[in-house]
């Protein structure tokens, strides 16, 4: 599936070498589960999509990158309108949009074959998580970089964890002490995602994230810290919890991680 008809670069961008970082940013959902009339990625917290605060930490990030933005096709356009609104003047950054699939890892997929030849390094990322800090971001690089294996931020778990059936009988309680909650943005080395996506069986047992698709390939997956700000929209409950984080941020509050 071809990006050209989306491709946008800064007109003043300053020159800089080939890429090496590319970035997919998932924004193609539909939304059931939140109840929208539209994308999840395009919900607005303050006149602002979701999709507008992905875009945003990624091309500020102080690397020569590429950003695929993976939204419905019937959004391509308003997308677009959004990055060019979005991308500073002089960015080191090249962006694509490219459009969605049926399932969150067609979507993926498709955003990895519009990177260039010249990206190492992929992250991929939710626009349903719009305040994951460049922190997080930078912090997932270096970890793949540094390993060359897949990274996930994660966070323990704190909530008594406990296994119940259809009726929801408690059956018993589960050990927490080995388990964590895993965000995004995910990273890994473009070789081993790539080679994970076309060789995975998918279709029968959809992956919920890029890890999972990894490790059924045989990769190794580890782990860096998370952080509480890259909370994922995914019901109407969401929202509050979003917009507190919109406030902190522009009171300049720092958040606990």
């Amino acid at each position: 599936m071809s990006s050209s008809a989306f491709l946008t670069e800064a007109d003043d961008a300053v020159p800089h070498p080939l890429a090496t970082l590319g970035v997919v940013l998932v924004g193609a959902g539909s939304g059931r589960r939140l109840g929208a009339a539209q994308p999840k990625a395009f919900t607005e917290l303050h006149g602002r999509p979701l999709i507008e605060f992905g875009v945003g930490v990624v091309t500020s990030l102080p690397h020569s990158g590429h950003l695929v933005v993976v939204v419905p096709e019937s959004h391509a356009a308003r997308a677009l309108e959004l990055v060019e609104q979005v991308l500073p003047d002089r960015t080191r950054w090249e962006v694509s949009i490219v459009p969605g699939g049926r399932e969150r890892y067609e979507s993926v997929r498709f955003g990895l074959d519009a990177l260039p030849d010249s990206i190492d390094t992929v992250l991929v990322h939710d626009a349903a998580r719009p305040f994951a800090s460049a922190a997080l971001f930078e912090r997932v690089i270096a970890e793949v970089r540094a390993t060359g294996d897949g990274v996930v931020p994660a966070l323990r778990v704190t909530d008594t964890l406990k296994r119940v059936d259809a009726d929801g009988l408690v059956h018993e309680t589960v050990d927490r002490d080995a388990l964590v909650g895993v965000q995004t943005p995910q990273g890994f080395p473009r070789e081993l995602l790539a080679a994970a996506y076309a060789d995975a069986e998918l279709q029968s047992a959809a992956p919920t994230d890029d890890a999972d698709v990894v490790q059924r390939g045989g990769g190794r997956v580890r782990t860096v810290p998370g952080e509480m700000r890259a909370h994922k929209l995914t019901t109407p409950d969401d929202i509050a919890i979003l917009k507190h984080f919109l406030a902190a941020n522009a009171a300049g509050l720092e958040l606990e991680q």
